[in-house]
């Protein structure tokens, strides 16, 4: 209830603050009008609403979802937007003190979020952001990966940045982020609460011919909540690649270079790796398109009992126009292989993977009804912990006015 209390209380002051931010400013008429409103309508189904592999419990859920959102923008020199989206979710079968954080049949839940851009000069771009959501989603993506438990959280992601062109064809990108999860349940959150912290500096520089070189130096710290060890990380990177634009819609782009990190447990020994990042995207206006990627390296763990993973990740998608501008099919895959470095007797180390699939489609009623729905699949096979399957079918009605 408190937590509750609290994203109440700071989607209020984000409403106030971004309705301060514009008073007395008329939005542009070429952009539309600022004010859109839409109501979400669905169902999601789980047969395996934790991510257990035994006493499997099936779950469905039923949603209404509200949204506002203003949008202010003045030319291209400054855009604001601002989102408050309250959820009601009722649970088919909620789950009980016994398997865990208690739930109600019927909760309430929901988000809001400010993002803002400024350039000041036609060469430098301020932008800045941060969204708040309360929920206990089961189907939430950290880390570039769904979680494996259905709890009730707070998480509340802060970015802000700036863009600096030095030259026709140079420049650079220094951001910086802040992620923080809050679990509401006093046992979930002694283990997973969890605060994020990256700052990187992007410099690029354009060979022309469609080429284009990339370099990062960065820096992120994980603190997570500590039961009887220190359970934190600090990672530095340094990356250099290449980026390659065939066409103005399909490029691909390569980085590579090294980790280091340090345990805030300091009876660890640092560590270092090869890391790095390949993709390649087909964005047109064609009828397919598809984005393909893998990505080597440390990241912040899934796992509850370790400090930090070392992952590959394999990810893809393709979209498929059946009708133009009306009837679209989406494909995505991801498989991850991570291996936890032993930490001590209470985390002995080993290996985790996943592997996930889901079929999405949406069809567009007009300008201002759509009908989604699809079906996704995951597998997870891990020596930390429970391994397990769980199959996911989602349909939504989304109405805009």
């Amino acid at each position: 209830m408190n937590s509750m209390k609290s994203f109440l209380a700071v989607g209020l002051c984000v409403s106030v603050l971004g309705r301060l931010a514009v008073f007395g400013q008329e939005p542009s008429g070429e952009w539309g009008k600022p004010w859109q409103y839409s109501l979400r309508m669905g169902g999601e189904f789980s047969d395996n609403r934790d991510g257990t592999a035994t006493n499997k419990q099936n779950n469905l859920d039923g949603i209404v979802e509200p949204r506002a959102e203003f949008i202010w923008q003045d030319a291209d020199r400054t855009r604001m937007q601002l989102m408050v989206m309250p959820q009601m979710r009722w649970h088919s079968h909620p789950r009980t003190a016994a398997e865990g954080s208690a739930q109600d049949s019927t909760e309430l839940f929901g988000a809001c979020g400010l993002e803002v851009m400024y350039r000041p000069t036609p060469t430098v771009t301020l932008n800045g952001g941060d969204q708040l959501s309360y929920s206990d989603d089961s189907t939430k993506i950290e880390n570039g990966i769904t979680s494996r438990r259905s709890e009730s959280y707070v998480r509340n992601d802060a970015h802000a940045g700036v863009n600096a062109a030095a030259s026709a064809a140079g420049g650079a990108n220094l951001s910086a982020s802040m992620e923080t999860m809050r679990y509401t349940d006093a046992a979930t959150a002694r283990d997973l609460d969890s605060d994020l912290f990256v700052g990187e500096l992007a410099p690029y520089y354009d060979l022309g011919a469609g080429w284009k070189l990339h370099g990062v130096v960065g820096a992120s710290e994980y603190q997570a909540a500590e039961t009887t060890r220190m359970r934190g990380s600090a990672v530095e990177t340094f990356h250099a690649g290449v980026e390659n634009f065939i066409t103005q819609d399909f490029v691909w782009k390569v980085m590579g270079g090294y980790q280091f990190m340090q345990y805030d447990n300091p009876a660890l020994d640092p560590a270092s790796t090869p890391s790095g990042s390949a993709e390649v995207k087909f964005m047109a206006t064609a009828p397919t398109r598809f984005r393909l990627g893998v990505e080597y390296g440390y990241t912040p763990p899934s796992s509850s009992e370790y400090s930090a993973q070392q992952a590959a990740t394999f990810s893809g998608a393709v979209d498929h126009d059946v009708l133009a501008g009306r009837l679209t099919f989406s494909l995505q895959g991801q498989y991850r292989d991570s291996l936890y470095t032993n930490e001590g007797i209470d985390a002995p180390g080993g290996s985790e993977k996943m592997e996930r699939i889901g079929f999405h489609g949406t069809y567009l009623l007009g300008n201002q009804c759509s009908l989604t729905g699809g079906y996704s699949y995951e597998n997870w096979e891990s020596d930390l912990r429970e391994s397990f399957q769980r199959n996911m079918l989602d349909i939504n009605v989304r109405v805009i006015w």
